[in-house]
């Protein structure tokens, strides 16, 4: 899971974006990347980038793609609101387990409620649910979902890397 960044025409500031590539290192997905960037090509760049290896109780696996593999899909939710203390939109991001993007935007919100509780004025709607699992299928490769009670860390990087052209 990659955070990109950069310049698209007129912005006045930088755009970014959650995308998501298949490789054994973070390296071998900047080709994927860049194809998938709409912006200017010379300002691209990644701010963050970590392994998706496990999730919402279960250890996430890419394999060569098969067909059903199961009835759970992997998604990301991004989720959008406003506090009145703060100019601009807040995002969170959420990665879930579930058989289908109704089902992850409604867990979604409800596992974020207490995130409101100090600031109750804060309020957060679901702006998009992205299947991570077909995602990768149009990359010739499935997620399997293997249930796990040991969770393991989601580590990731964060650091300016310019991968332009």
């Amino acid at each position: 899971m990659f955070q990109i960044g950069g310049d698209c025409g007129g912005s006045n500031v930088e755009l970014h974006d959650i995308r998501f590539c298949v490789g054994k290192t973070a390296s071998d997905c900047y080709d994927d990347l860049r194809s998938q960037w709409w912006g200017n090509p010379k300002s691209l760049h990644v701010d963050c980038w970590g392994e998706i290896r496990h999730f919402d109780g279960y250890d996430i696996q890419i394999v060569p793609r098969r067909n059903n593999l199961d009835n759970n899909k992997l998604f990301f939710i991004n989720l959008g609101g406003y506090d009145p203390a703060e100019f601009g939109e807040l995002h969170r991001n959420v990665l879930l387990v579930c058989p289908d993007a109704k089902t992850a935007k409604a867990r979604a919100l409800a596992e974020i409620q207490h995130w409101s509780q100090p600031h109750k004025d804060k309020a957060f709607e679901v702006e998009k649910a992205v299947n991570i699992s077909k995602t990768v299928e149009a990359r010739g490769y499935s997620i399997e979902l293997v249930p796990s009670p040991a969770a393991i860390p989601f580590d990731f990087v964060c650091r300016y890397l310019k991968i332009g052209c």
